[in-house]
């Protein structure tokens, strides 16, 4: 079970140096849960954090390159893709795709594009009536 307040603990926490890990990731499924759901935002790539987040309710943004986003995109309303201009196949069916290689397919995401799909999403997101709201809560 998890603790609720470990998630709140992790703040206090310094960040690993290397940047390029995430730091939800070396933590029990349910406390990146919590600390997902306490995020106001989550950009990510095609992983099970991205679909961690859009479950817990968290506006998610998931960066798509070489797999579908129609089908492994994130669900729900509060839930956006923005993928490389080349689709899927493009990308898969080229003639120097090595599914063994260790290059970036993802390259021709530029952060302009993913900062436009983020501002669209949390422009969608901010102006929705919130769950509380359309149940007649307060």
């Amino acid at each position: 079970q998890t603790d609720p307040g470990e998630c709140r603990n992790l703040a206090d926490e310094p960040m690993p140096s290397d940047a390029t890990r995430s730091y939800v990731t070396f933590r029990p499924l349910g406390v990146a849960a919590a600390c997902l759901r306490r995020a106001a935002l989550f950009v990510g790539n095609d992983s099970g954090l991205m679909h961690v987040a859009a479950a817990a309710g968290t506006p998610t943004l998931g960066l798509f390159g070489p797999s579908p986003e129609w089908r492994y995109g994130p669900w729900g309303p509060h839930c956006a893709v923005v993928r490389t201009p080349q689709s899927w196949r493009e990308l898969v069916t080229a003639p120097d795709f090595d599914h063994l290689s260790q290059r970036s397919l993802m390259t021709g995401l530029t952060v302009d594009a993913a900062y436009a799909a983020l501002a669209k999403l949390y422009g969608d997101v901010k102006n929705r009536p919130s769950q509380a709201q359309h149940s007649g809560e307060t």
